[in-house]
């Protein structure tokens, strides 16, 4: 079993297993009939009809499908310039949390034909429980397996309906934070990792995958290089994190974490509950606020007017425009925040 397999042991039910097979099976009886659906956005992926998924297609083209985001940009990276490769993105970039995503009748159409399927792992992808039940010979490879178990940070406890991570069947000792692509030393680890086991499942483009793998690494050791200074400032502020996620940021650069707690909405907070969250923050010490600019900043900004921290506003890196250069983009905006916070 893989290390970060996502079998939960608390599933979402039945119900949506069975709806998902109903779905394919009206999908794929009118593919037959001759129709066709197009991949992600911006990746011309067509999948073929009658191709159980982990089966390779009648044609010679190496067909992998990410699970999210972060991966696939990680996979446009690797693939770059590589005749015979096909990729495609199952949840769209999207406002909000992962863990909540419902699997809908294009996602099972685009694990058609694929070859491979990359997942994060460590509980981020509860959804692939379904998966799972629908297509059980699909090849799944876990981007976390590229990285030892004590790397990880710990996770913070989710509130969301249906959040069960199962890493805890394989972990009894908590859940992980799975949001390494923010740390970008894992980041290579896991480009690494996945570039030697694409390289395996199809090795007549394994040189390219290490070649593209080396050039991407460049660029993000350039990138750390640019902003070395920040391994330098002492002493740093400690921060209250308004996601989970940016713990790794945190962790890499040395800002010592107060408290998290995770605000995955802008609005629907009653005002005891708005209440608790200030009286949270305040009890955290004197630091600043990391928050997330793929929300409004209306509840990072209540806290800093009541607490009298200061906000900075952070790219979790999981929504953006389909382009090689993105994650490295972002991740450059959050380095330069970081260091304004720290001067």
């Amino acid at each position: 079993m893989n290390k970060y397999s996502l079998r939960s042991k608390n599933r979402r039910g039945r119900g949506n297993v069975l709806l998902a097979a109903f779905l394919l099976l009206c999908l794929c009886t009118g593919f037959l009939a001759g129709c066709r659906s197009a991949g992600a956005p911006g990746t011309g992926v067509s999948p073929e009809a009658g191709t159980e998924a982990g089966q390779k297609a009648s044609d010679d083209t190496f067909r992998i499908v990410t699970s999210f985001y972060p991966l696939y940009i990680m996979v446009m990276n690797l693939t770059d310039g590589v005749d015979g490769v096909e990729i495609a993105n199952m949840a769209e970039p999207q406002t909000g949390c992962l863990h909540d995503y419902q699997l809908r009748p294009g996602d099972l159409v685009r694990l058609e034909g694929a070859d491979v399927f990359l997942a994060n792992g460590g509980g981020m992808e509860d959804f692939l429980s379904d998966v799972l039940d629908t297509y059980p010979s699909l090849t799944i490879l876990y981007a976390l397996n590229g990285l030892e178990e004590e790397q990880l940070l710990p996770g913070e406890a989710h509130a969301h309906e249906g959040h069960a991570h199962a890493h805890e069947e394989e972990n009894e000792g908590g859940e992980v934070n799975p949001h390494t692509w923010l740390n970008p030393e894992l980041y290579k680890q896991e480009l690494s990792y996945i570039s030697s086991e694409l390289g395996q499942m199809d090795p007549e483009h394994r040189e390219q995958y290490d070649q593209n793998r080396i050039e991407y690494e460049e660029k993000i050791d350039a990138l750390l290089t640019e902003y070395e200074d920040l391994n330098g400032i002492a002493p740093k502020k400690g921060c209250v994190l308004l996601h989970e996620s940016f713990a790794y940021l945190a962790d890499t650069f040395g800002f010592p974490v107060l408290e998290t707690i995770d605000v995955e909405k802008d609005s629907g907070f009653s005002a005891r509950e708005i209440r608790m969250l200030i009286d949270t923050v305040q009890e955290a010490g004197d630091g600043m606020i990391l928050s997330d600019s793929q929300y409004s900043g209306r509840i990072s900004n209540l806290l800093a007017g009541e607490t009298g921290m200061d906000v900075h506003q952070l790219d979790s890196c999981v929504s953006g425009q389909y382009a090689k250069d993105a994650w490295l983009d972002s991740m450059r905006k959050n380095l330069e925040e970081l260091r304004n916070a720290a001067n």
